[in-house]
């Protein structure tokens, strides 16, 4: 495939008024400031640290940490969004707009409708959106630091701590919801999560709501400024063995009922018998307990429809608990989670059943199904996942020019950088073909994917 000859250098109005972006680079240097210019060598940075602007070569330059605009206020308001896997490893999140043996159609707020090579798409999640009550974070003012202490920063669209100390913000909590964000760490991984306190004025030590305590690969739920414990602490491994998992805390006020899931894979469930709404409220917590380095971001609290998928088996309760996490007999041992299988070719639905169907089409918020008994439409938003063939699968070409791109909505996508226009971002992917972005949705651009004979110039983690 021909690569295209890059000679974009084209102005750039100032993506930031209040705030600075950041250029890192190869050899661990940093500068804020403001990007003027790119094309397919160098790099125009204007900064007040510069006596005048400058052009920077993009072989020593890792990336790019940009503002985010507000969402277009013309937006249509969906009921769902579709998190898409590709086999290159993208993720492209939006709404299903249409589907055939060959596409899958995607609407999103960042650009214009994205036609996606169906062979390229590994799997599609789906998810309600119409009760999204926060995803970010979009700053360090969103998560004041109260209680006097500095140990987090805020950059790149991500969290970060070195030393103990907590942050928190309100949240207007349904009374079912999905707490979800992405961690990384070195060493062990000990964060606090405090969720439904009362004040904020003390990010560190709440008096009221959830605490959910990560002591590693040990994990246990209390209510927080009491020694009430919820039952039993549980194990989770893949803390231990990684450094890098998506989180997800599921909590019911109407049932008392909680769960916990590492990278889409349930850890366990705890109970409160005894919810009391007059000790709750909107806090949101997160406390870093040490110095180890620790980031937080892609954090998103939405609603939930109480139903608990991949509950695991528990032969036995402990101590009123929801399923309590202990064996007895021979020590304390934390049980293994059944992982659920759902049938190729069938769909999960919100409630818990499944369905196998032909996809005949999805027009507006709507997906018709043609299955064995009757041609059937609903809201594509009580759909879980979409079944797709792993069948004739591939997987998109590296190439020269490639960047990688996180945008605000958690969407990361690789490809080809073609054009830059006063607004838009111009690429290529065979994932999609070629696609315009609106600028103002990128929080980070990653330069020199693939350097040449294997040098090594970007590091695996920045701490």
């Amino acid at each position: 495939m021909k690569t295209a000859a890059l000679l974009l250098l084209m102005a750039f109005p100032c993506l930031a008024q209040q705030d600075e972006s950041v250029i890192r680079f190869s050899n661990g240097d940093r500068l804020t400031g403001d990007l003027l210019g790119l094309n397919g060598e160098t790099l125009s940075w204007k900064s007040q640290l510069l006596k005048e602007p400058a052009d920077f070569d993009l072989k020593y330059v890792l990336d790019l940490e940009l503002p985010v605009g507000a969402p277009p206020s013309d937006q249509s308001v969906a009921t769902h969004e579709a998190i898409v896997a590709m086999t290159n490893g993208d993720t492209i999140r939006g709404q299903l707009a249409g589907i055939t043996d060959t596409e899958i159609r995607l609407a999103t707020s960042y650009a214009e409708e994205l036609i996606l090579k169906r062979g390229n798409v590994k799997s599609a999640k789906i998810s309600s959106i119409a009760d999204i009550y926060y995803r970010g974070p979009n700053s360090i003012e969103e998560w004041p630091q109260r209680d006097g202490g500095d140990s987090w920063i805020f950059r790149g669209g991500v969290l970060h701590s070195e030393s103990p100390g907590g942050i928190a913000r309100e949240i207007n909590f349904p009374d079912e919801c999905v707490i979800s964000f992405e961690a990384s760490w070195r060493g062990a991984f000990r964060p606090k999560i405090v969720f439904f306190s009362k004040d904020i004025t003390s990010p560190s030590k709440p008096d009221s709501g959830y605490e959910m305590v990560f002591q590693g690969n040990s994990v246990h739920v209390k209510k927080a400024g009491t020694n009430n414990w919820l039952g039993h602490s549980t194990n989770a491994g893949m803390l231990r063995e990684n450094e890098k998992a998506r989180i997800e805390i599921k909590v019911s006020l109407k049932t008392g009922k909680m769960a916990l899931f590492v990278d889409d894979q349930i850890i366990d469930t705890w109970q409160d018998d005894a919810v009391d709404r007059d000790t709750l409220g909107k806090g949101f917590h997160f406390v870093s307990q040490d110095s180890s380095p620790l980031r937080i971001s892609n954090i998103e609290v939405s609603g939930w429809d109480g139903y608990l998928e991949n509950a695991p088996n528990r032969a036995g309760q402990f101590q009123g608990g929801f399923g309590g996490g202990l064996e007895f007999g021979g020590g304390l041992e934390a049980k293994k989670p059944v992982e659920e299988v759902i049938p190729e070719g069938r769909m999960l639905l919100r409630n818990g059943d499944t369905i196998e169907g032909e996809v005949m089409g999805i027009e507006g918020e709507e997906i018709t199904l043609k299955t064995s008994f009757a041609e059937v439409k609903f809201p594509v938003a009580r759909l879980k996942n979409l079944a797709l063939s792993n069948e004739s699968m591939e997987e998109a070409k590296l190439e020269n020019g490639d960047i990688r791109a996180t945008l605000a909505d958690g969407s990361r996508l690789v490809f080809r950088l073609d054009g830059v226009e006063e607004n838009s971002i111009i690429g290529f992917s065979q994932n999609f073909g070629t696609a315009r972005f609106r600028k103002d949705a990128f929080k980070r651009i990653e330069f020199n994917l693939y350097p040449k004979n294997g040098e090594a110039i970007r590091p695996s983690e920045d701490w």
